[in-house]
């Protein structure tokens, strides 16, 4: 975002203030006739959420520009010296704009589309607004017009000199889709690992890196740290499309709240707001969706309704349902299908899930500075996992998989340069209850329980400062967040079910608990950072954060069999029992294990960020990121599940935290007018380079105990490199779009460690190595007065082969490109039809950072119908 005061000699920009999507319509119904027809194009007045501190009026208008997503013109005189106040809330631009123009004693019309002139009635020469005409103005111009980015991208994102995409709701409400995770394929340097396919948990991986909270991923700003180790991605994350408003994605290190032990970036699923619901001038708002589709999608509905209850306390609440079945892949080309596994007349089992999701929040404002909301999400999931053989049917797992969300935000915005306070409180609780069965016993089931209690929150504030070299403005804060993971199987149960292998001495449960340990871990992060705007031309910016981890928790460990002498079962008539009164087994000794560990961090940030033009923005960024380590990494044990003894596993009390530099160099473009007045370019396009030291996979470690070798979490040697290029790219003209987005990646993941001495090959698991490439090109027409909207899209991935780790064979997967269309036909201003085809030519593939025993849905065709009352 920029803004230009010209005649006046001073120049100044602001960069990074939210826009939430607003229209630029929002001022229509609070004009006089006259000032509507002045207006055109400012036909629907919409509700949004604003945000704008007290400072002074010239920044003011520029920050409300850009969240209102309006060219803005003002006298430059009549507003120098000028301060407006706080706004926070949910309001139409017009009703913005008025309140901070309340105490100046300027007015405001509409100067054309999108286009807004803020003036001085009792200038000399100026004509009344209801006139049509004014003095002419210097102007300051904010030329941030929401919606034209890429895929509806909102215009913040182009005037921020980061690596930041959107998945905007308007991505979102496209056509029904079959998981949340499916959001994420179009978006540039973004993959999801689907290598655990049947579990409908999502799995992120940014610029190569994901798992053990390598990218933190949260729902309003509530992490959800749930992780259960498998044959594949071990981080997963649970959340409906039905109530997530926009999803914001940071591929480097987050400055401020957020990035507290994070390695390699954010996620976060925002949710609706009563607002998004509600219209001008109505108090009350109801949203009903409900589809279906081929290829198992049975069914996708949600009901979400909102209600103003007074001027100052809004509430909105919903419930949706998603039920699919298991899918057929595609049936043009060729892929490794294992048949008696996972694959059976022609539909991948275990691929379906069951959804029911529940939200609540409200919001109020306590005070026209004061702002209080609380929400809670419950998602519950109904999911099976499992395989199939010939000889003995199918081996299912059932999941059921609970995961509830509480946040608690505070907003205070008074008067004052110096204060803009932001606080945050939150709980995310998930329950994994798994139903297990044992293929060569079907009768055999027992319950397992994992689950992962996290409480967090954050304080931070906003100080700025005017001074003769520009703009200052200081964010400082601290977060932190307390994990406690457990991991419950009965043991007894374990041992009369499993005979041969119960007598052991060994606790089969430690077969589940061991690779997901019971341990707790805090996180304290505190973080301090500068920006410099100068003119309107250079911003530079710069902190520090200090992260400290404490982990600890205990566990077991076995070492080899040692034939014991071990009391008879009543009832044993054996020989040797009838004889001496006991018998031999062989037993594994056990010896409990306590880790309490401290690690922590100075973390350093930098950015400089100049603009040459007024719709181009050149960056180069700079900023350290640090991971310590999981309580799975730092506590495993145990083994395989059962029948297999625990035995293998033993945690590393030599493991240390993941250290990583970055480097960002990027563009920002964004023009209007290009070609016509209604038109838009948008484009962020990021190179960068990434090193991590000390990156953590599997490998052996020997346990003083038994003198024993385990299999353990270890650093990798030398220098995992990431490189990269990234670029979105959209272009609006009202009546047609293009899009695209560009991902290459170059990963450079070290295949050897250190143990004894002597230099080893990382074999136990696999490290993912997401596709070099990645195109996605999109465009579409509006037609009808644009209510029919048309679009196609297609995605292009490239092969990958992983080379590294014992597993690595398993995930190879081919290049392939995958066509869509979508489309939408308004009736009314309150019913919609949504529709879409995935997979247009039914091609057969194996997903990118997915498995060759999982492949892809072929050809579904949806349909949705969506009123709103």
């Amino acid at each position: 975002m920029q803004f230009v005061v010209s005649g006046a000699g001073a120049r100044r920009r602001m960069v990074g203030a939210l826009l939430l999507g607003v229209s630029t319509c929002g001022l229509t119904g609070v004009l006089p006739a006259q000032a509507q027809q002045a207006g055109e194009g400012l036909a629907e007045a919409r509700v949004a959420r604003f945000d704008i501190p007290a400072q002074p009026l010239p920044r003011a208008l520029a920050v409300f520009g850009q969240q209102a997503g309006l060219q803005v013109s003002v006298d430059a005189a009549a507003a120098r010296g000028l301060d407006a106040p706080a706004i926070s809330g949910a309001l139409t631009a017009g009703q913005a704009l008025g309140r901070l123009l309340a105490r100046s004693g300027l007015a405001w019309r509409p100067g054309g589309a999108r286009t807004v002139i803020v003036y001085d009635p009792a200038a000399p020469g100026t004509v009344d607004v209801g006139g049509g005409d004014a003095t002419r103005l210097a102007p300051i111009v904010i030329s941030s017009l929401s919606g034209y980015g890429y895929q509806g991208t909102p215009d913040w994102v182009y005037s921020d000199p980061a690596s930041v995409s959107v998945v905007s709701r308007e991505m979102i409400e496209q056509a029904p889709v079959r998981n949340t995770r499916d959001l994420l394929d179009t978006v540039a340097g973004v993959y999801v690992n689907r290598s655990e396919g049947q579990n409908p948990g999502i799995a992120v991986n940014i610029r190569g890196l994901q798992d053990q909270n390598r990218v933190v991923t949260m729902i309003d700003g509530a992490r959800q740290n749930f992780q259960r180790s498998g044959h594949g991605a071990s981080q997963r994350t649970y959340v409906d499309t039905a109530f997530v408003r926009e999803v914001d994605v940071e591929k480097a290190a987050t400055s401020g709240v957020g990035g507290a032990g994070a390695l390699g970036g954010t996620v976060n699923f925002r949710t609706l707001e009563a607002d998004d619901l509600i219209e001008a001038g109505r108090t009350w708002g109801v949203e009903a969706s409900v589809g279906t589709g081929t290829n198992a999608f049975a069914f996708d509905g949600s009901v979400t309704a909102a209600a103003r209850v007074s001027d100052r306390f809004s509430v909105i609440a919903g419930v949706s349902h998603k039920k699919v079945g298991s899918y057929d892949i595609g049936k043009n080309g060729t892929v490794k299908l294992m048949d008696d596994f996972t694959y059976v007349d022609e539909t991948v089992i275990f691929t379906g899930q069951d959804v029911v999701t529940t939200f609540l929040k409200g919001e109020a404002d306590l005070s026209d500075t004061l702002k209080f909301t609380l929400s809670w999400m419950r998602n519950r999931t109904e999911s099976s996992q499992g395989s199939y053989s010939a000889g003995n049917g199918f081996d299912e797992d059932t999941e059921e998989i609970t995961n509830n969300t509480i946040v608690a935000n505070l907003a205070w915005n008074p008067e004052s340069a110096l204060v803009d306070l932001k606080a945050s409180l939150w709980y995310n609780h998930l329950a994994n209850d798994e139903t297990r069965g044992y293929v060569l016993d079907p009768s055999v089931l027992f319950p397992v329980d994992y689950k992962m209690a996290t409480v967090g929150g954050s304080l931070e504030n906003t100080s700025r400062f005017d001074i003769a070299f520009g703009a200052l403005s200081v964010n400082y804060g601290v977060e932190m967040f307390h994990d406690d993971g457990s991991t419950q199987a009965d043991a007894d149960y374990l041992a009369s079910a499993y005979p041969i292998v119960g007598d052991s001495g060994a606790d089969l449960s430690v077969g589940f608990s061991g690779a997901n340990p019971n341990g707790r871990r805090t996180m304290v992060s505190g973080f301090a950072n500068v920006t410099l705007e100068h003119d309107d031309w250079l911003t530079l910016s710069g902190g520090l954060r200090y992260d400290h981890s404490k982990l600890w928790g205990s566990t077991t460990i076995y070492g080899n069999a040692v034939r014991t002498q071990v009391p008879c079962d009543p009832g044993d008539t054996s020989f040797t029992c009838r004889r001496y009164g006991y018998t031999w087994a062989n037993v594994h000794p056990g010896a409990d294990v306590s880790v309490d560990r401290s690690d922590g961090a100075l973390l350093p940030n930098a950015m400089v960020a100049v603009k040459p033009l007024d719709w181009l923005q050149a960056f180069a960024r700079f900023s350290q990121s640090y991971r310590a380590p999981s309580v799975m990494e730092a506590l495993i044990a145990g083994g395989h599940p059962p029948p297999a003894l625990p035995v293998d596993n033993a945690p590393n009390p030599d493991l240390k935290p993941e250290r990583g530099n970055t480097y960002e160099v990027g563009v920002n473009i964004s023009r209007d007018g290009m070609f016509s007045q209604e038109d838009g370019f948008r484009m962020k396009a990021v190179a960068f380079y990434r090193e991590i030291q000390d990156y953590i996979s599997m490998g052996t470690v020997r346990r003083a105990e038994f003198n024993k070798e385990y299999s353990s979490y270890v650093n990798i040697d030398g220098t995992t490199r990431m490189s990269g290029v990234e670029i979105e790219a959209g272009y609006d003209a009202g009546l047609y779009y293009l899009g695209g987005a560009f991902t290459w990646l170059n990963t450079d993941f070290g295949n050897t460690y250190t143990y004894e001495g002597v230099s080893r090959p990382v074999e136990p698991s696999v490290i993912f190595v997401p596709p070099e490439f990645k195109v996605t090109l999109d465009a579409g027409v509006r037609l009808l007065e644009k209510r029919l909207t048309l679009g196609a899209r297609m995605n292009h991935v490239g092969g990958t082969n992983p080379a590294i780790g014992s597993l690595a064979s398993g995930y190879v997967t081919s290049d392939y490109t995958l066509f869509d269309l979508y489309g939408s036909l308004k009736f009314n201003d309150n019913a919609k039809l949504r529709f879409g085809v995935n997979n247009l030519t039914d091609v057969a593939y194996v997903p990118a950072l997915g498995a060759d025993s999982l492949p892809a849905p072929g050809r579904t065709i949806s349909a949705s119908f969506n009123v709103k009352f």
